[in-house]
C-alpha cells in the first residue's frame, strides 16, 4: 500500500561507485539496508541476470531499469545509482 503523502514514502537512493558494477551494487545496496552479510541474501540471478543487468546499463547510458530483489523495487538511473524502495512501501 502506497502512503498517500509522499512524504511518508520510504525511497533510498545508493551511489554506484567507480568501478562497482550494477549487479554488485544492488547487492551492496541491499546488504546495507538489511544489516547483513551479502552472502546471506538471495543470489540476485535468482531474480535478474547480473550479467545481462551489467551490460544493459553499461551499454545505455541514459534510461532506466526497474527490478524487485530481496523484498526491494530496485530502480537503476542512468546506470549511476539506484533508487530502492521497500517492497512494502509501495
Amino acid at each position: 500500500m502506497v502512503p498517500e503523502d509522499p512524504e511518508q514514502q520510504v525511497l533510498i537512493e545508493y551511489e554506484i561507485h567507480e568501478g562497482e558494477s550494477v549487479s554488485t551494487a544492488a547487492i551492496n545496496a541491499v546488504s546495507s539496508l538489511n544489516d547483513c552479510d551479502p552472502w546471506e541474501l538471495r543470489p540476485l540471478y535468482a531474480t535478474i541476470d547480473p550479467e545481462f543487468l551489467d551490460e544493459l546499463c553499461e551499454s545505455q547510458q541514459t534510461g532506466t531499469v526497474k527490478f524487485v530483489y530481496s523484498d526491494f523495487h530496485i530502480t537503476v538511473e542512468n546506470g549511476t545509482y539506484l533508487l530502492l524502495q521497500p517492497a512494502d512501501c509501495r
